[in-house]
């Protein structure tokens, strides 16, 4: 896996609103990360270094996969 790739596909799927793709990145990346993978540097010029940028990239996903949850909620 690349996580600066998956990283990259999950903010781009936010911006165009594909909740499919933004449950299936951030539930993929959160995996990864959850296996000890290294993450991905959610801000580029960043020196968070790899701690900053795993809590940064899971927080990330954890609130991409609330919205994807807020949006299949029927009012």
């Amino acid at each position: 896996m690349d996580p600066q790739a998956t990283w990259e596909q999950l903010l781009a799927a936010y911006a165009d609103g594909d909740w499919d793709l933004i449950e299936e990145r951030a539930t993929d990346l959160l995996a990864w990360l959850d296996r000890g993978g290294f993450p991905p540097k959610p801000l580029p010029r960043s020196e968070l270094g790899e701690d900053g940028n795993r809590v940064l990239a899971r927080a990330g996903c954890l609130f991409a996969l609330d919205a994807v949850q807020g949006a299949w909620r029927i009012p």
